[in-house]
């Protein structure tokens, strides 16, 4: 669910191999010897498997990921699984064969294998819409009936993005799918049902009451019947409650191990696993379906999942992407480079990182995962396949890198320049290309109100692209769609033997003026009230405020600020919605939310997608010695300033939080007990259950 931003890594030397090799099921596996010089035998893979152990090394060193597991599937047998890492830094236990991992996004296949098991049973059909299924369904739009069950899986419904409210805890949130649903029911379109295609979990999510309603079984369970038992997935589940102690494998926090991660987002990405599990999952897909004799989905609903869904799409102004039904794409760019058609899918949450691809024709498959977003399982895996490709004779060779060799220089005339300037937002970001006295173009990004240069030295080539002589392979261009004019990326990617080219950034031009309403908003910030206590990112001290503000150069519009984000959004024509309003095909138009003023007890306050904030400005002051607070019926969080140094004692509440005046975390606890701050002005977040009492005693000093 997390990202999909793709990162660049530098090897270092390798460290100290920890990895742990293991026989699986009688099968041969990368521990065996080598008997390449066997023809009666199967390849064994060693040169793959003795490239992938250094790779997935270098990368845990690297990225600092605690642990990792790999599977290599030919035909039906694993041929190589390896766990590598460690569990716990105090005790050096390693993982083991069966070691879970949250597997994140590739839990969209199970999805997307859901809804086509019940396709095959004659309960769905693909281009039915969802309404007719799951009556309640609501949007506020009129366009909303034409979502088809289709759209949901191919990410082309129109949602804004993903509600990121409870969707990662260290503690099970049940009703995450029931939340999407109700906050969808007050939210807009983006685009156009079937339109385009961008990256959307909260489609997926759509899919758990879908498949509760046409089976009358939970997501959950419907899953663990129809595909886990039937694979012999023994080892592979969803995060419904603590697992036992040893049998996942955490994250780290420099050098303490993380709680239990809960992906509360069943079918978006909440599925922990095994990477020979996985394999087993592969090979029914190699399979057409069926693995030995069970089979899980027919021939055509595989088939169906391995399909461009792209194809047919209205706006898909640059087909590098071409997604399948839960398949991130159903030709893995840098296999296809080479001649292979591979489908793949990426997954990341906030503590884990992995890559899944089946080659269906050549009858192999890969899982990578690690106990780290930052791990970047997509190149391990891309690299782990292509090496089993060359040694098996698959193809001729690995391929090697691009050359960086600059394209010759076609001088920008005012007009090339003028097609280029501007700003350009994007999901999270603002960027702004600037051309400099030597005609060429400068890229900035802005975030958190910094400007930050990320590209500079960019000169038009005779292709018209504009690139740096550093960097000749990254390049940028702009196109026209829908009457809008976008920046587009091409960069190396995987094993950089090849480009990908992807729309970077939508153009925005300065606006009228804000109205008084807005202006008077800008620079206040609003506190969360119904984000749970032990969400991820509170526990791990993500301040939780929203704030409105400009920048400098373009009027007329407004960003959306959290402390890792910043999202575009236009306030024209109203004083209490501010439009999210981005068109951008694939990534970057991803997760978009309207800011909607709401009016409570004479008080402003702000809804962003599911999430609710109450004014900062307007927080009572806690006073001296005794007081009580109740926690009203809808169980928002009470917020309270300290008008002092001092130490509170809090009796009856759920959980609290102490932060400082610029709301950095001092302090947490659940149920009762007592903080302390060294200075005036720290906030009191209290949680509680609807109707609640809480006592809270400050004292001076």
């Amino acid at each position: 669910m997390a990202k999909n931003v793709p990162a660049l890594y530098v090897w270092p030397e390798m460290w100290r191999w920890l990895g742990t090799c293991v026989l699986v099921l009688g099968l041969l596996t990368g521990c065996n010897d080598d008997n390449d010089d066997n023809d009666s035998a199967p390849l064994s893979y060693t040169k793959t498997i003795a490239d992938g152990r250094v790779a997935v090394q270098q990368a845990l060193s690297q990225t600092n990921t605690p642990s990792a597991s790999v599977a290599l599937i030919d035909g039906d047998r694993i041929v190589w699984s390896e766990t590598f890492g460690t569990l716990d830094p105090t005790t050096q236990t390693a993982p083991s064969s069966t070691t879970m991992y949250g597997i994140g996004s590739v839990s969209k296949v199970f999805a997307a294998m859901a809804v086509m098991k019940l396709v095959d049973q004659g309960l769905i059909d693909l281009d039915t819409p969802l309404l007719q299924y799951l009556p309640d369904f609501r949007m506020a739009v009129p366009e909303y009936p034409q979502i088809t069950v289709r759209m949901l899986l191919s990410h082309s419904a129109g949602f804004g993005g993903t509600d990121y409210r409870n969707t990662f805890t260290n503690v099970a949130v049940p009703g995450y799918a029931a939340q999407v649903q109700q906050s969808l029911a007050t939210q807009r379109l983006k685009h156009l049902p079937g339109e385009m295609a961008v990256y959307c979990n909260d489609c997926v999510t759509m899919v758990e009451p879908l498949v509760a309603a046409v089976s009358g079984r939970s997501y959950t369970q419907f899953v663990a019947d129809e595909i886990l038992a039937p694979l012999g997935m023994n080892h592979s589940r969803y995060a419904l409650e603590p697992f036992a102690a040893g049998s996942f494998a955490p994250g780290r926090t420099e050098n303490r191990v993380d709680p239990q991660e809960y992906t509360n987002g069943y079918a978006t990405g909440g599925l922990y696993s095994i990477p020979n599990d996985m394999a087993r999952l592969a090979m029914m897909f190699i399979n057409g379906g069926q693995l030995g004799n069970v089979r899980v989905l027919s021939e055509a609903a595989v088939a169906e999942m391995g399909r461009d869904q792209t194809q047919n799409l209205p706006f898909n102004p640059i087909p590098t992407f071409h997604w399948g039904l839960g398949w991130d794409g159903v030709a893995q760019p840098g296999l296809a480079a080479v001649g292979v058609t591979a489908w793949h899918k990426n997954g990341g949450t906030l503590t884990y990182g992995s890559e899944f691809f089946v080659a269906p024709t050549e009858r192999m498959a890969v899982m990578v995962t690690g106990a780290s977003v930052a791990l970047n399982a997509g190149e391990l895996a891309e690299r782990i396949m292509l090496h089993a490709l060359a040694e098996s004779g698959r193809i001729a060779a690995v391929p090697t890198p691009l050359p960086n060799t600059p394209l010759l220089e076609q001088p920008a005339t005012d007009a090339d320049l003028a097609a280029i300037v501007g700003y350009y937002a994007q999901f999270e970001a603002l960027l702004r290309v600037e051309a400099l006295s030597d005609r060429s173009l400068k890229i900035s990004i802005y975030r958190n109100g910094t400007w930050t240069e990320i590209s500079s030295g960019l000169k038009q080539r005779i292709d018209g692209r504009f690139s740096s002589d550093a960097e000749p392979n990254v390049a940028y261009r702009t196109f026209e769609g829908e009457g809008r004019r976008y920046l587009a990326v091409r960069r190396p990617a995987g094993m950089k033997h090849y480009l990908l080219e992807i729309p970077f950034g939508e153009q925005v031009a300065p606006a009228a003026p804000l109205s008084t309403i807005w202006q008077e908003r800008v620079g206040q910030r609003w506190l969360m009230v119904n984000e749970d206590a032990l969400s991820i990112p509170l526990v791990q001290g993500t301040p939780p405020y929203l704030a409105l503000d400009v920048v400098d150069g373009l009027p007329g519009y407004l960003f959306a600020s959290t402390e890792t984000t910043s999202q575009i959004v236009d306030p024209a024509g109203s004083d209490t919605l501010a439009r999210m309003f981005l068109k951008i095909p694939v990534n970057f138009g991803r997760d978009l939310s309207d800011v909607l003023i709401e009016t409570r007890d004479g008080e402003e306050w702000i809804r962003y997608g599911s999430t609710l904030f109450r004014p900062q400005a307007s927080v009572p002051v806690l006073p001296t010695g005794d007081s009580a607070i109740t926690i009203g019926a809808e169980g928002f969080v009470e917020w309270r300033k300290l008008p002092m140094a001092g130490t509170v004692a809090i009796t009856g509440a759920s959980a609290w939080k102490l932060y400082d005046a610029d709301l950095k975390l001092l302090a947490s606890g659940q149920g009762d007990g007592a903080a302390r701050t060294d200075t005036a002005g720290a906030y009191l977040l209290l949680y509680g259950a609807q109707n609640a009492m809480i006592m809270l005693t400050l004292a001076a000093g």
